[in-house]
């Protein structure tokens, strides 16, 4: 009589990675649907077509998931597509000159995410460990790029306070386009109404930062 040996449950790296790009592009999606407070595990191996105890196993939990979907460029822009091919120039170019470029080019790449302004939207309304997972890589893309100002700003001013709130307001501005066509008159779903955005921003920084 035959003796059937036992075949070792090992997952090919292949089916593994499919897997797991099945599991972030899932989370991605729901958490776009449904927001934070309603994101469970079962809801995104249901989407995902996966078993739930992957989630676990690949990434220690939910969490863990939404954070690899926040390193990813589907969700967020990296330094290098902010950057484009320009790294020299933009390193030569005075503080309001380096930080007009940066928003412009933040501005224009969430407004081609649109799965991320509906994940934006959800953030003001709730803040728990899974939004702080999503905050580490924005901070890091917006550090990268800073690092090459190498002119100083007046000391008068706080750049990091000034960051800040020209982020929340594009944010806002960007967020609030998904429902609305225009706002205070300016037309948020044309080019001539984000360059009227463009074109204040430049103003506001090259008064506040030159010296």
């Amino acid at each position: 009589m035959a003796i059937l040996k036992a075949v070792p449950k090992v997952i090919p790296i292949r089916n593994k990675e499919i897997t797991k790009q099945k599991l972030v592009r899932a989370v991605g999606k729901v958490l776009a649907e449904v927001g934070f407070q309603r994101l469970g595990v079962n809801m995104v191996a249901r989407e995902a077509g996966v078993d739930k105890k992957l989630i676990y196993r690949y990434y220690q939990g939910l969490e863990g998931l939404v954070a690899e979907y926040g390193r990813t460029v589907e969700f967020w822009p990296t330094a290098e597509e902010l950057l484009g091919e320009d790294v020299d120039r933009i390193r030569g170019m005075a503080p309001h000159e380096l930080m007009s470029q940066f928003f412009r080019r933040y501005l224009r790449a969430i407004l081609r995410r649109p799965q991320t302004l509906e994940i934006l939207a959800w953030e003001g309304v709730v803040r728990n460990d899974l939004t702080r997972s999503l905050e580490e890589v924005r901070v890091k893309t917006a550090l990268e790029f800073f690092e090459l100002m190498q002119a100083d700003p007046p000391e008068e001013v706080d750049l990091t306070a000034l960051v800040m709130i020209l982020a929340s307001a594009v944010n806002f501005l960007a967020v609030r386009s998904r429902m609305h066509r225009s706002l205070g008159g300016v037309d948020l779903q044309s080019e001539a109404g984000w360059k009227r955005i463009d074109d204040t921003l430049d103003l506001m920084l090259a008064r506040t930062l030159t010296q």
